[in-house]
């Protein structure tokens, strides 16, 4: 039976993975040696529902994760550690982030350890974490939650010159690229190395201190006072993002979890280990289809009727699958505020569920990549029947507002 060891990269970018972006050698060697999905996007662009979707194989409509507060997994929903720890491995969590055990995400798992943000691999819990791989027993499933570049940003000083990136996101996506690769050392031989983002990150405005008073006054108007500001926001943000943006995200929007564009939404999966084919993999796909693809992999039987994924497994047999993403940050103050997206057919159809006199918008991939320039004419019922048939239920809401502020997002 081969290991599993699935790292999670909190806001991990696809576009800066096997790019010119960061100086990543260790994940880029896996990249090329591996299997990489080119075009998966993440079920939220928001951590807990993101990853629930990744370890349940299912939408927030059917494992009952909605947000980061928002939670109540279901008791019929199977877990990946569940599955695994049934089948005879040894199951260890080692998560951070809004990834408290209150969010249930801890079912299956032998040991989960929850530790605080700064306990990262720059620091001397780079020893723990050795430690524990150290002392695994075969079979195992490890799952490594990491948030070296989850904002904001600490970059260690070996790492922070431009020959490492031109963004402290970047020079940081280094010293963390150098630092998995002396873990992953440590693994046996016959372990599946597989590497994920649960969304990605909006970059190249951050430390714009005048472009985030406009983002305030901009968030204080739509989100607070329910006013749709997209008449004067979006060509403000048009004339802005190409002068300021860097990188294809926008100028006005504060990152993950306020939007559903594709600088959030696209996020890498790499596989890689014995057997596994080199070969890069365009068709999209998405976070509920992780689960059972790792199952499949692994040989460790599971119930297709019971998820929303699909396997991934042959490749060859892939086709484009519809990408249902949602917005459901703090950053929109409230659920009223949330955002839900179907990514089909080279086209991006985006609405406001409970803001019915919010305009939906639809974006043509292809002739404008960066979203910025709606379209006027489209099939709306289209998209609207790509949607899940299924509504979101009523989540408890988990008290974990003190961890939420000492991460910045209250």
């Amino acid at each position: 039976m081969d290991n599993l060891f699935l790292v999670c990269v909190d806001c991990l970018r696809r576009d800066f993975i096997n790019g010119p972006h960061a100086l990543t050698p260790f994940i880029d060697e896996r990249v090329d040696s591996g299997t990489f999905f080119e075009s998966m996007y993440a079920t939220a662009t928001t951590t807990t529902p993101a990853v629930a979707s990744v370890h349940t194989g299912c939408y927030s409509e059917t494992n009952g994760v909605h947000s980061l507060r928002n939670v109540d997994l279901d008791s019929d929903v199977t877990t990946l550690a569940s599955e695994l720890s049934d089948a005879g491995y040894q199951t260890i969590g080692l998560t951070t982030g809004p990834l408290d055990p209150k969010t249930g995400l801890d079912r299956g798992f032998d040991e989960y350890h929850f530790r605080d943000a700064e306990d990262d691999l720059f620091s001397s819990w780079f020893e723990t974490a050795r430690k524990r791989i150290n002392r695994l027993e075969e079979p195992f499933f490890m799952y490594l939650h990491l948030w070296e570049i989850h904002h904001p940003i600490e970059t260690p000083e070996a790492f922070d010159n431009p020959a490492y990136g031109s963004t402290p996101y970047g020079r940081t996506l280094s010293a963390l690229d150098h630092k998995l690769e002396e873990l992953s050392e440590l693994l046996p031989a016959d372990t599946v190395w597989a590497l994920y983002g649960d969304h990605g990150e909006s970059i190249s405005t951050r430390n714009n201190y005048p472009i985030k008073a406009l983002k305030f006054l901009r968030d204080k108007i739509r989100f607070d006072w329910g006013i749709d500001t997209s008449t004067v926001t979006e060509p403000l943000d048009r004339f802005l993002s190409s002068r300021l943006s860097t990188f294809p995200d926008h100028a006005l929007e504060d990152g993950h979890g306020q939007c559903v564009y594709d600088f959030t939404s696209n996020v890498p999966f790499v596989l890689d280990g014995v057997d596994i084919p080199d070969e890069h993999v365009s068709e999209q796909v998405r976070q509920i289809d992780i689960f059972p693809t790792l199952l499949e992999l692994l040989n460790v039987a599971y119930d297709e009727a019971a998820i929303d994924g699909e396997s991934l497994l042959p490749t060859s047999d892939v086709e484009e699958r519809v990408a249902y993403t949602r917005g459901c940050g703090e950053a929109l103050r409230d659920k009223t505020n949330w955002i839900r997206s179907v990514r089909v057919d080279g086209q991006r159809y985006i609405e406001f569920p409970n803001r019915e006199d919010w305009n939906p918008k639809c974006y043509d991939l292809d002739a404008d990549p960066w979203e910025l320039d709606p379209l006027r004419e489209y099939d709306r019922e289209r998209f609207e029947q790509a949607f899940p048939s299924s509504d979101l239920e009523t989540a408890d809401t988990i008290n974990i507002d003190e961890r939420l502020r000492d991460l910045g997002y209250l």
